[in-house]
């Protein structure tokens, strides 16, 4: 079996058009709702995470630190969840309307978050366990800035290799309407071995785009708070264009794996049946 990454892009093209409204939804349920949550809380403004590294002692953050993780936790299940809910309106063959989707996504989603800090955790643990092991973790602590950014682009690759990998693994989930995660890994392992060294390609390009993409509104953004006082119409103006990001990036995340998934199906495509 082999993943054409250009039909898979035609794919996607023609879930966007064909379901445009229900991706509006749930691009409202997974980024703009987790975005207002997040943004009621102190410690995750850029205003104040910049003072705070300027000068930690006199810059601080009141309240436990149990909150915020709470929030945090709360925001990874919501957007997860409508990840799984949108692709089950994508890719199911009659949908079953928001309600059912929604609840079938929070469902699907937190199954998805164990399984996905799982697989990580284990990779993390293969890859750093044996350098601690041989070389003892206050050497390799030690071993200075160049050490430490070989190993942080040895683990981005590994990690974008594993995305290409497992890029199906919600789509299978969420077409199948299953609420157990594991065997969808191992699907998805099988669907894009053929194809993994150009998904691999495809998904590092992608991850580099959209973090230059992120990098280069951070520094605006700081920009705007340096030369601008708080809850200033400009800097109202970034929190738009943070969610106009986010919410790209939330259309990607969700179309490209959709398209992937229909593109390593047999038989006729979506986009040859809609054109």
């Amino acid at each position: 079996m082999d993943i054409e990454i250009k039909r898979g892009l035609a794919e996607a093209r023609a879930m966007a058009g064909e379901h445009w409204q229900a991706l509006l939804v749930y691009i409202g349920l997974g980024v703009v709702f987790p975005f207002l949550l997040l943004s009621s809380e102190p410690i995750f403004s850029l205003r104040n995470i910049m003072a705070i590294a300027s000068d930690p002692w006199t810059n601080r953050v009141g309240g436990s630190i149990t909150g915020p993780l709470y929030l945090l936790g709360i925001v990874l299940v919501i957007v997860f969840g409508a990840m799984l809910a949108a692709w089950n309106a994508l890719l199911t063959e009659i949908r079953e309307g928001y309600v059912s989707e929604v609840m079938y996504g929070m469902v699907a989603g937190f199954a998805y978050i164990l399984a996905y800090v799982l697989l990580y955790m284990v990779v993390g643990l293969v890859l750093v366990l044996p350098i601690v092991l041989v070389v003892g973790y206050d050497d390799w602590a030690r071993a200075g800035p160049l050490v430490e950014g070989a190993r942080q682009l040895v683990s981005a690759l590994i990690g974008s290799w594993l995305l290409a990998r497992f890029c199906l693994v919600g789509p299978i989930m969420a077409a199948g309407g299953r609420l157990e995660p594991f065997s969808p890994y191992v699907e998805s392992w099988r669907r894009t071995a053929s194809a993994q060294w150009w998904l691999f390609g495809f998904f590092l390009l992608y991850g580099v785009l959209f973090g230059a993409a992120f990098g280069g509104l951070v520094a605006v953004h700081g920009i705007v708070i340096l030369n601008n006082d708080p809850g200033s119409l400009t800097e109202t103006m970034m929190s738009l264009l943070w969610v106009i990001l986010l919410g790209l990036y939330f259309f990607g995340q969700l179309l490209i794996p959709a398209g992937l998934y229909r593109a390593s199906e047999p038989g006729a495509s979506a986009a040859e049946v809609f054109a």
